[in-house]
């Protein structure tokens, strides 16, 4: 496991369960990274700036790969503070997307500050209501 421990699983619970195998058919795996922006943020632009940014951390981020490239989609989409894209890339094996999401959402974050785009966070308006003493 991650942390360095072994699971021993007994044959007949393994052969009861659905397993996931992280490394068939392939090592690389897709990374899926949600990314929510404001309101007031051009699309196009947001989609830009993820794809440069990440064009740009492939060969300094462990285990990032440049192929097949990264992309961005409008998914989820209208979210209820923001607009929300995810970031679709390629990482060499399962454990690489944790450094890889790391240093990306640092990149995200600094490019988003420099261009001007906010990430929102979710706001709430509550109405106090006065209670008028009843009349005995």
């Amino acid at each position: 496991m991650l942390p360095n421990n072994m699971v021993v699983i007994p044959n007949s619970k393994l052969s009861q369960n659905i397993v996931t195998n992280y490394y068939l058919p392939e090592k690389r795996m897709s990374l899926l990274i949600p990314v929510g922006v404001s309101y007031s943020a051009e699309p196009e632009k947001v989609e830009r700036i993820l794809v440069e940014e990440t064009k740009k951390a492939v060969g300094q981020v462990p285990g990032l790969l440049g192929e097949p490239e990264p992309f961005v989609r409008f998914i989820p989409g209208f979210g209820e503070s923001s607009l929300d894209f995810t970031l679709i890339c390629q990482v060499s094996e399962f454990v690489d997307q944790y450094l890889a999401q790391h240093e990306l959402r640092k990149r995200m974050f600094r490019r988003f500050k420099e261009e001007g785009i906010e990430i929102p966070f979710p706001h709430r308006t509550v109405y106090m209501r006065e209670e008028k003493e009843r009349i005995k």
